[in-house]
């Protein structure tokens, strides 16, 4: 059974910008029930402390400051709450909204506490001022930001931040501006793509986040569609101080209650990754996928249109039949094990049991071979890895891939292909790539790295394994797939509880390999 994403409730109030507006100022606007678990794990423990100054460094309508004023009232005098609370905008619309809020939940609240300016702005707000930072930084990217921004302010950002490097995005700005607005051993809560913890121009983020700050909690909230845009957000808690010796970092699923807890001195600025590494090359011998069979693109993006205007219906294949056609396939058509022929949607017109004519000039000799060869077609558009034997030579459309000229079975490795495990390691090696809907954006050089199990014994436990798979993804039908996962944990070492966090992922019972 899939497992719905759990429903968030809309914000309390929401200022009316446009949906070109919010994309192109990065405003993702949280859900209360995310406000609530950022308070908890950033403000609540220091409470106690007595009198706070906490910022809100964009706080739209003021949906992250309700939430802890409403919590400071009532442990602490009135007087004292209404110092604490500073919020920041550049959107006036929206620091209007957050002081009536505010307000109408304390008549003397001051106007004054809520600024609309640019938090990034150094003359704005004073260094080491703040115990406590909360908030929803804008999400945008540099090539945005070169649109509605004058190239000079870019410059000032590119100076004045040291993450400000090659194609970053604003909510790393937003990171390094807390860590200087935080005073010592301060906290921060904040919600953020998880794209933070791989992608490149991140490092410099990473680099800061792992040298400067104690790394509290991480919260995943990407399998949960906490906002309606295409984002995979993470809740970051940090403490502005240098992580001590053995400090462990609490990473969890939003819908689990358990975590895990990684050493921090463990993480690496180069990509940090918040499950426990299924480092599977260490243990056994594999090869790259791309060391054992030859990887090759369907359809290429560039001429796809040229490609899309040679194709003809079933019931015009009667009219070329002197020629040599091929069946044509996308993404759609392709299941593991299993291709379905039938109607396609490709470039956004429906076709009927599609063909392609081979002599055409939009193809060349080596796209003619990959087309009539036999091969392994792996669907580029999929939530999880779906590959199928192509023994009629067919013809593939964009986002489709294709091994052949294998050194070893291609049964074998389709069966490796379709696996939960090897699913599990492209899912996990490349999070920070999924499409909206829980799709992975899968192309050719990460399927050229997955690590593929090599068996060089003809006799023995792992080649027997071997025989086995290649027997069962030849004559595959749904009824065999439990024990090809078997085989394959077994083939790849991994532990019991190795194998019992790759079926979590899928929604799967426990499964052993003992």
């Amino acid at each position: 059974m899939v497992r719905r994403p759990p429903r968030f409730s809309p914000p309390a109030c929401q200022p009316l910008l446009s949906r070109e507006t919010r994309r192109a100022t990065g405003v993702y606007y949280t859900p209360p029930e995310i406000v609530r678990l950022i308070v908890d794990l950033t403000l609540d423990s220091g409470l106690e402390r007595g009198p706070l100054r906490l910022l809100d460094p964009a706080c739209g309508a003021g949906e992250v400051l309700v939430e802890p004023y409403g919590r400071l009232r009532a442990r602490l005098c009135t007087s004292m709450s209404r110092i604490s609370i500073t919020g920041v905008d550049i959107d006036s619309f929206a620091v209007a909204a957050a002081r009536s809020r505010l307000k109408a939940m304390d008549r003397e609240f001051p106007a004054t506490n809520i600024v609309a300016g640019d938090a990034l702005d150094a003359d704005l707000l004073p260094p080491r001022s703040f115990d406590v930072i909360l908030g929803n930084p804008p999400y945008v990217n540099i090539r945005q930001l070169a649109k509605s921004l004058p190239r000079k302010r870019i410059e000032q950002l590119r100076q004045q931040f040291r993450t400000a490097r090659g194609n970053f995005d604003l909510y790393v700005l937003f990171i390094e501006r807390a860590i200087e607005l935080l005073a010592p051993g301060g906290r921060c809560g904040l919600i953020i793509p998880n794209k933070w913890t791989t992608l490149d121009y991140a490092r410099l983020c990473r680099e800061l986040l792992l040298e400067r700050t104690t790394i509290e909690h991480v919260v995943d909230f990407s399998s949960a569609r906490a906002f309606a845009a295409s984002v995979y957000p993470h809740v970051l808690v940090f403490r502005k101080e240098p992580a001590a010796a053995h400090h462990l970092v609490q990473f969890r699923d939003y819908k689990r209650k358990s975590c895990c807890r990684i050493d921090q001195r463990s993480l690496s600025p180069a990509a940090i990754h918040l499950v426990p590494a299924l480092d599977v090359e260490s243990r056994v011998t594999t090869q790259p996928l791309g060391q054992v069979a030859t990887l090759a693109c369907g359809t290429a993006g560039y001429s796809a249109q040229r490609i899309a205007r040679r194709l003809i219906d079933r019931n015009q294949a009667e009219a070329v039949s002197g020629e040599r056609l091929a069946e044509f396939i996308t993404s759609g058509n392709i299941d593991r094990y299993r291709i379905r022929l039938g109607s396609v949607r490709y470039l956004n017109r429906d076709y009927i049991r599609p063909r392609l004519q081979l002599n055409i000039p939009e193809l060349t000799d080596a796209k003619r071979r990959l087309f009539t060869a036999p091969k392994i077609v792996i669907a580029g558009m999929s939530r999880r890895l779906e590959a199928a034997w192509d023994d009629r030579g067919l013809a593939l459309g964009v986002q489709v891939f294709a091994a052949s000229e294998f050194s070893l079975d291609p049964f074998y490795l389709l069966a490796l292909l379709n696996s939960k495990l090897l699913s599990y390691l492209f899912a996990t090696r490349y999070a920070a790539k999924r499409l909206s809907g829980g799709y992975l954006a899968i192309n050719k050089g990460q399927l050229a790295r997955l690590p593929i199990r090599t068996i060089s014994a003809r006799s023995g436990d792992d080649a027997r394994r071997d025989r086995r798979l290649r027997e069962l993804a030849t004559t595959w039908n749904a009824s065999h797939e439990a024990e090809i996962d078997q085989l394959i944990y077994r083939l790849y070492h991994l532990s019991n509880d190795e194998i019992a966090r790759v079926e979590a992922h899928f929604g799967g019972v426990r499964a052993t390999a003992a």
